[in-house]
């Protein structure tokens, strides 16, 4: 599988500039042999898709989604909206959302069910607190968090799952995970999907790593085995950092 690099650009990016940063990244010299995606916010994704026309580098992402298709729930958007936009992923859970918004284990989990069904593939944000890191919870919770999340999806789907591990106290700390600290974890999250659906459906889903992922530490991120890519945070808003950061994710 080609390694998966998703940048998010998190609150940053009204159309003017995201519109920008689009045009900008796609004169990049960018690996054909690395799948790439933007993660923008819902009212940029216009602006996104207009810059990218009928190109295909980098895959228009979303950031949320709610998990019913339509009805009274004002301020929402749902996966139908997302689809006519051409959005091919969808992140859910992240922990900034957990964190500041209460998200639970089931909401992420009817998103994640909503996306799939309408033939998006969830991105499936899981991670620990430094809480929970200090007291040595982190396989228990990130079972207790791939367990929900999978729970609502369709296993005989042809629409894939990704999950994306993001130690919380690593995001934006510029204090990343130590990669065998960050392949353990990842061992964690596929042994649940094997226990919970079946070795194919867990061997064919790329695990991702965020948390303060830049051009430095990336390739080493990439190599280490069951790592399949990265969600990108701050290193993603400059599409020309981002752009480095794509070719060096595989060294030649």
């Amino acid at each position: 599988m080609n390694p998966l690099l998703i940048a998010n650009w998190k609150m940053h990016y009204g159309p003017i500039k995201a519109g920008g940063w689009v045009r900008a990244f796609r004169r990049e010299r960018l690996p054909k042999d690395v799948d790439i995606a933007v993660a923008v916010p819902h009212v940029s994704l216009a602006a996104a898709r207009a810059s990218l026309g009928r190109a295909s580098i980098p895959s228009l992402a979303a950031q949320d989604v709610f998990w019913e298709q339509d009805g009274p729930y004002t301020g929402e958007v749902s996966a139908s909206m997302l689809e006519e936009f051409g959005v091919q992923y969808c992140l859910v859970g992240h922990s900034e959302r957990r964190n500041h918004l209460d998200e639970s284990n089931d909401m992420v989990a009817k998103k994640a069910a909503a996306l799939q069904k309408q033939g998006i593939v969830p991105v499936i944000c899981v991670g620990e607190t430094a809480a929970q890191f200090k007291k040595k919870e982190t396989n228990k919770v990130l079972r207790q968090q791939t367990t929900a999340a999978i729970a609502k999806l369709d296993k005989e789907s042809k629409i894939p799952f990704v999950f994306a591990y993001e130690p919380i106290w690593a995001i934006g700390s510029g204090k990343a995970c130590p990669s065998q600290r960050a392949r353990e974890a990842h061992e964690v999250i596929r042994g649940v999907i094997v226990k919970k659906m079946d070795k194919t459906i867990a061997g064919n889903t790329k695990i991702l790593y965020g948390g303060s992922v830049d051009p430095n530490n990336i390739s080493e991120y990439i190599t280490t085995t069951g790592i399949d890519g990265a969600l990108v945070g701050g290193a993603s808003l400059d599409p020309r950092v981002f752009g480095l950061l794509c070719r060096t994710a595989v060294p030649s």
